[in-house]
């Protein structure tokens, strides 16, 4: 019983495609035979066609097209300054001993993360996911990450069992890259 239940969770928005397929082409055939014999026929059979089945979908693939072109374009790294530490804080092969690269965890008490999160563009349903590494003492950005999440259109919000958001690719690499560039080993 799992099985079939777990087939049908997987295959539902299959099927809820399907039933749109059909559903479409009978009101374009209902339609077109209104239209005049020929290209007229045709053209706004497959007008009407694209309006009624592309719909649905239309702010999933307007919405994934500038999420891609906000990664591409604008997600990223900035350095603001760099802070050097002493001795203690790196061990013999020169790894920082207070950032745990597999977590991407930066263990500093002087520093502090502000999480830049909120609706970055709420029509298309994507959020700032980035975020600042400020010296506590002075209140100064040492450097940024910024990132985005998009949570898909309408239907893959509502009708997923489980929606999650899709983030920029290399997202835990910009950590790793600006931690590796804010923080240097202090010159002796």
């Amino acid at each position: 019983m799992k099985e079939v239940l777990g087939f049908a969770v997987l295959t539902g928005p299959l099927w809820l495609i399907l039933i749109l397929l059909l559903v479409s082409i009978w009101i374009v055939v209902k339609v077109a035979k209104r239209f005049k014999p020929g290209s007229t026929r045709l053209a706004g059979g497959a007008g009407i066609f694209l309006l009624l089945f592309c719909l649905p979908f239309g702010d999933e693939i307007i919405g994934r097209i500038y999420f891609n072109y906000l990664c591409t374009a604008q997600a990223g790294v900035k350095v603001y300054q760099t802070v050097e530490l002493p001795a203690e804080y790196w061990d013999e092969q020169g790894r920082a001993k207070f950032y745990d690269e597999k977590n991407g965890n930066f263990n500093l008490e002087a520093y502090r993360v502000e999480y830049k999160t909120g609706a970055y563009s709420p029509s298309f349903h994507i959020d700032n996911a980035g975020y600042k590494r400020v010296e506590k003492q002075s209140g100064q950005a040492l450097g940024e990450v910024t990132d985005f999440m998009f949570w898909g259109g309408w239907m893959r919000r509502n009708l997923s069992p489980s929606n999650t958001a899709n983030g920029c690719e290399n997202r835990s690499e910009r950590s790793n890259i600006l931690i590796k560039q804010i923080v240097k080993p202090k010159k002796s």
